[in-house]
């Protein structure tokens, strides 16, 4: 931020101001440019502007041609990153006379890069989606990273970047596991280092140097599994109840219930639980907690007084919990 005062004995009124254009100079290469255009004062990404200017009445003091002071402010973001730059403001009144560039102020620009692309990103397969793995890049000031998915929005079809992947108390900074329904298809993994800089939820995905990994997963679904989504825990957990908040329609139709695991051995769902409706409202499996990384597909079956299947609603676990 370039700060500066002036006095002028012909500034006697508020306009026209004099204009102002900063000088910046590189300490260590000598390289001058001039610095005409200037960040407004907001967090947001907007256009440059010119330096603002303002008048106000000096002290006591200064002369009595020289009581109306012209003060001028500049947000410079256009200089190299870590780089010590000497500052001079040079002023142009109103006749269009022009100054001698005044007194130096130096200072140096914060870090403005961001770090490089990850090193040797690699995808492997697990069960329940995939592994990531990957080695930092060379940047001192990695704090972090950032890790999405690429999922195909239902509405438009196109790809859309979703950070949905599982982290874990066991695992490396540099590892994680990205939860995705092995459906035979091509899945695309991004990775990008972060340091301490703000950063925008809306910021494009190339500003930040993502690296980038496909992979092509079998196709392990029960037939006619349109789900996309998986559910993480040790113990899954299936809503068995019925409520008029849980989408399912007029519960009163409903007399019983059954839950299904897919169990792909003998390729068909094998009943875990069945009760009356209204007994419970969850039912919970507890034999798959030690598979860990495992993928199960669960149906929870509604069904009338007379025993047909009324509603079904299905289900995929991933067996994990952030703390494993």
């Amino acid at each position: 931020m370039v700060e500066w005062s002036s006095v002028d004995p012909w500034t006697v009124d508020e306009t026209p101001l004099p204009t102002y254009k900063i000088v910046r100079t590189d300490t260590v290469t000598g390289e001058t440019s001039v610095v005409d255009k200037c960040k407004p004062f907001t967090s947001q990404d907007e256009p440059l502007e010119d330096p603002e200017t303002y008048w106000t009445w000096a002290d006591d003091n200064a002369p009595l041609s020289a009581r109306k002071q012209v003060n001028g402010t500049c947000w410079d973001v256009q200089g190299k990153s870590e780089t010590t730059y000497e500052y001079r403001v040079v002023t142009t009144d109103r006749y269009g006379h022009v100054s001698q560039p005044g007194p130096a102020a130096k200072e140096t620009t914060p870090d403005t890069e961001r770090p490089a692309p990850v090193q040797n990103l690699t995808a492997e397969r697990v069960p329940l989606g995939v592994r990531l793995t990957w080695t930092p890049p060379a940047d001192a000031d990695v704090t972090g990273y950032h890790v999405w998915q690429g999922i195909a929005d239902p509405d438009s079809g196109e790809t859309v970047w979703k950070e949905n992947c599982w982290t874990g108390s066991s695992l490396a900074t540099t590892e994680i596991f990205c939860p995705t329904v092995p459906d035979g298809a091509t899945h695309v993994y991004k990775v990008a280092a972060t340091d301490d800089r703000l950063q925008h939820d809306d910021e494009p995905l190339d500003v930040l140097h993502p690296a980038e990994v496909s992979v092509t997963l079998p196709d392990t679904r029960p037939p006619g599994w349109t789900e996309t989504g998986v559910r993480q825990g040790q113990y899954p957990e299936l809503y068995v109840g019925c409520s008029e908040s849980s989408g399912l329609g007029d519960c009163s139709r409903f007399a019983s219930y059954r839950v299904e695991r897919w169990d792909p051995a003998t390729a068909a769902y094998v009943t875990l639980a069945e009760g009356t409706m209204g007994d419970a409202a969850f039912s919970m499996d507890t034999t798959v907690h030690e598979d860990r990384l495992g993928l199960y597909y669960y149906r929870v079956v509604r069904l009338d007084a007379s025993g047909a299947e009324a509603v079904s609603r299905s289900t995929a676990y991933g067996i994990w919990d952030s703390w494993l």
